[in-house]
């Protein structure tokens, strides 16, 4: 796909909004903001992505004569929390926001939570736009429309649905992204395979290496590849509520696994522990074949070179006290589950996509992992 261009999807949720993806476009930005009325921007980043990016991006704005506010915020999953909440909505009132204004949120998924919450909070509810530079904000994150921060018991425990205006995916800012850091996105578009599409997990077993040579020469027909992978799962249910809940595969564990690491796993790394200790949950249910616990740790560790293991310091008990406090709890004290019988498939039971899952046999597979 030629740099430039710039391909019109929707991030398939509901309500739904315009994705735009592209490769070096930043300079058509203010063409489609002006699709908008709006009297000024508050874009919010961190003083590391203004530095590489936001500058640039409100140089463009600036010379569109499209009047920029820039407020910087800190980074990382330990500032993703009630306080730096609290005093990003003082400061966009402060520096002047309106209820006619728009905020951009320029970073990956942390920065991008924090701001779709702060902008859904000031004024109740100032419009958004998403300006993802991460490979996992701009093939994942941004299409959710779930913005929220982490609490002192879990992860992303406080928050609301609120959709952005419009995603600006620009694969320019990705680029240069760590080979880790693609490897964290790219772990969810295997997920997004195992759960539905066993072409597409089989697809990414014969293209992934761990250096992904294959995915950096066509970085932009990849993450279309991989917004298609999601998008065909939302179709199924846009509001998350019924057959979406098996984009959470491996969530469960890997929120508790993330938010316990303290920054020190990546988002999709816990995800892949995680889906890997789904799999053995469900070998020893009985309810799948050893094979796929096989083949997921197999694209895991040799084709894509990321972690399937927990790290030693986790035990059992500590992620099974932060799953009682997940974000996606029912009623009732049980443990439940996302678990794939055969590769592209997910159980569902009379119309329940969860499984419940003693809690000793999952503290007994978590102990052998």
């Amino acid at each position: 796909m030629a740099r430039g261009t710039i391909i019109e999807l929707s991030s398939g949720v509901s309500p739904s909004c315009p994705y735009y993806l592209g490769d070096s476009v930043a300079d058509q930005l203010p063409a489609y903001l002006r699709r908008h009325t709006f009297d000024e921007i508050y874009l919010v980043t961190s003083d590391r992505l203004h530095a590489r990016f936001g500058g640039a991006l409100a140089r463009v704005l600036g010379d569109a004569n499209i009047a920029v506010n820039v407020l910087t915020v800190r980074e990382g999953e330990a500032a993703k929390g009630w306080q730096q909440l609290t005093e990003l909505c003082e400061r966009l009132v402060a520096a002047g926001v309106t209820k006619d204004s728009l905020v951009m949120a320029v970073g990956g998924g942390m920065i991008s939570n924090l701001v779709g919450l702060a902008a859904g909070l000031t004024y109740r509810g100032v419009r958004y736009v998403e300006v993802p530079t991460t490979m996992l904000n701009l093939t994942d994150g941004s299409l959710s429309n779930k913005q929220a921060v982490n609490g002192s018991l879990g992860k992303n425990q406080f928050g609301m649905y609120y959709a952005p205006l419009f995603i600006w995916a620009d694969v320019a800012y990705i680029r240069h992204e760590p080979v880790r850091q693609h490897r964290s996105a790219i772990t969810e578009a295997i997920k997004n395979g195992l759960v539905n599409d066993a072409t597409w997990f089989e697809r990414l077993e014969k293209l992934l290496t761990p250096d992904l040579a294959a995915v950096q020469d066509d970085l932009l027909g990849f993450c279309h590849d991989v917004v298609s992978s999601k998008q065909s799962i939302l179709a199924l249910d846009p509001g998350e509520r019924h057959a979406g809940i098996m984009l959470e595969y491996g969530h469960t564990v890997g929120h508790a696994v993330e938010f316990l690491s303290a920054g020190r796993l990546l988002h999709g790394e816990a995800v892949g522990i995680g889906m890997c200790a789904a799999a053995g949950v469900a070998v020893r249910l009985g309810l799948c074949d050893p094979e796929v616990l096989h083949r997921q740790e197999h694209i895991l560790a040799d084709r894509l070179g990321s972690v399937t293991g927990l790290p030693r310091e986790l035990t059992a008990e500590q992620i099974v006290e932060v799953i009682r406090n997940d974000n996606k709890r029912r009623a009732g004290a049980t443990i439940r589950f996302v678990l794939v019988p055969r590769i592209g498939t997910v159980r569902c039971v009379d119309g329940d996509y969860e499984t419940p899952v003693p809690e000793p046999l999952l503290k007994s597979v978590l102990t052998e992992a």
